[in-house]
């Protein structure tokens, strides 16, 4: 069956996360400085970060989500010369944060190719609607993205396979004719595999867990999902593209 859809996941696979926190760390000092004894952008983004998890709440958290988190650990960490509180530092973040939306090296290029041969682009994110929505309105190619599925409107989360075919059906499209490409081992590769998608896995952002079976596919960069496409396509075995 050919691959007519490549999907993805959203932050870390269509979006650089930490180049979007370092962008939101600068807005953040411009916005905060005459309330800050000091404020040095990258202090500020690595405590972003650290919170951030790379777009998912530790487990460990006491925070319910990551904005709370982010802004707690802001309030604690920072050294404030004015009060500033935890619920106004989360509004800031959700309403500035998408907009410093970074690309990921490759994403354009990928996407105007893949436009080229007619095969439909689409997203599946865990997240709000409006979230992912800003999120995406930032991307140069916003425009040629046919579907964004967050687990808001779906109404499952990733690894959910239920929002993988719910994504599907809404492109008309069968799951083994889609392509599913993302950065997290198991809410990416093995939902999208539960699904019966052909899933990548594009590593450097989540280790691999020891305790799951080895991923079909891997990339080390987008530009190399397209070696894999071409297999699928050509009936030839879907591996590993990149480097070994």
């Amino acid at each position: 069956m050919p691959i007519r859809a490549v999907l993805f996941d959203l932050d870390n696979t269509l979006v650089h996360r930490q180049q979007s926190i370092d962008a939101y760390a600068k807005v953040f000092v411009r916005e905060y400085a005459p309330h800050l004894g000091s404020h040095d952008p990258a202090l500020i983004a690595h405590l972003i970060a650290a919170q951030d998890n790379g777009g998912y709440l530790s487990a460990d958290s006491p925070h319910p989500t990551i904005r709370m988190a982010v802004a707690s650990a802001l309030v604690e960490r920072l050294p404030w010369r004015l009060p500033v509180d935890v619920a106004g530092l989360a509004a800031h973040w959700v309403e500035h944060f998408p907009a410093q939306t970074v690309e990921m090296p490759g994403a354009r290029t990928l996407i105007d190719t893949l436009l080229e041969q007619g095969i439909t682009v689409a997203i599946i994110s865990n997240g709000t609607q409006r979230s992912r929505e800003r999120t995406v309105a930032r991307l140069p190619f916003a425009r040629h993205v046919t579907h964004l599925m967050s687990s808001e409107a779906a109404g499952w989360r990733k690894p959910d396979p239920r929002i993988f075919l719910q994504a599907a059906q809404l492109l008309g499209l069968d799951a083994g004719e889609c392509m599913y490409v993302g950065d997290h081992p198991i809410n990416d590769v093995k939902g999208a595999e539960s699904a019966g998608m052909k899933a990548v896995w594009l590593s450097g952002f989540h280790p691999w867990p020891q305790s799951e079976a080895a991923p079909v596919s891997t990339v080390d960069a987008l530009e190399d999902v397209l070696p894999l496409l071409d297999q699928a396509n050509s009936g030839g075995r879907f591996t590993r593209a990149g480097p070994p």
